[in-house]
């Protein structure tokens, strides 16, 4: 934005889009447009400016949070989960097995 005027029109552009709440100008030549609201479209917002001035472009898009948000954040302690052991009431009956093994079978039963 090289002049008054175009500076003028693209901040009245951006006062009548729906959601905003404050429309700035920053940078170093002036040629950054600033637009802060809630819920706003910022391709339609972008797309009007192109039609009316013939050029813009979007360069950043985030949340900012209030500052009630941000002291509920720092405010809140994070939590790790408690692991907890089950355990019975009883120990589980030992597990003992024994093998018998005879060398020389002298007996004709098998159990299979």
């Amino acid at each position: 934005m090289t002049c008054k005027k175009c500076r003028k029109k693209a901040m009245n552009i951006a006062v009548k889009a729906d959601g905003v709440i404050k429309v700035e100008i920053k940078g170093e030549g002036k040629d950054e447009l600033v637009v802060t609201g809630n819920e706003v479209d910022s391709v339609k917002l972008t797309r009007k400016l192109q039609k009316k001035l013939g050029f813009a472009s979007l360069l950043n898009v985030q949340e900012e949070k209030d500052e009630k948000e941000k002291e509920k954040e720092s405010k809140e302690i994070k939590q790790t989960p408690i692991e907890w052991a089950y355990c019975s009431q009883f120990p589980p009956p030992p597990y003992h097995h024994q093998f018998v093994v005879d060398a020389n079978p002298t007996s004709n039963c098998f159990i299979l």
